[in-house]
């Protein structure tokens, strides 16, 4: 247990480092507002509305997409199980662990797809839009120690 209760520390403090970086988008939205007043973006076009959709829709797939994978990961199968054959606990944790950070990189890009939106088209409610989703799936899919214990049972 003393090597879940690490790789669980070990994917918690990942986790909170990958949602400071939202954080972080969002102190750059803010800055390049006040510094370039008007911020209109960086390559203003007409079809960011079009744009903002189909990263939308994108959006929508990922939250279902996140759930494929882990139930992938979790159960063994797919091509990274040949890559856990050291020790049954220690794959289990390791797993647990690969998860974790592909989830994680997931729900982060959403914030990141808010951030294109925002350079390109200068609107920063697209950006917070996003930034929301993101954060929602952060909080839906961060990892419950609780959890992680019944998994590797």
């Amino acid at each position: 247990m003393d090597e879940l209760k690490r790789g669980y520390r070990i994917a918690t403090i990942i986790g909170i480092a990958m949602i400071a970086s939202v954080f972080i988008y969002a102190f750059v939205v803010e800055f390049i507002k006040k510094e370039f007043t008007p911020f209109v973006g960086f390559f203003p076009f007409s079809e960011a509305g079009v744009l903002k959709y189909i990263l939308l829709g994108i959006t929508i797939s990922e939250f279902f997409l996140i759930r494929f994978i882990r139930n992938l990961i979790l159960s063994g199968r797919g091509a990274m199980s040949a890559s856990y054959q050291t020790g049954q606990s220690s794959a289990s944790i390791q797993r647990l662990i690969t998860m974790s950070i592909i989830t994680y990189a997931l729900c982060e890009s959403v914030a990141i797809y808010g951030l294109v939106l925002f350079f390109l088209a200068g609107d920063s409610l697209d950006f917070y839009t996003f930034m929301f989703i993101s954060l929602i799936y952060f909080a839906m899919y961060f990892p419950r120690y609780s959890q992680w214990e019944g998994w590797v049972k």
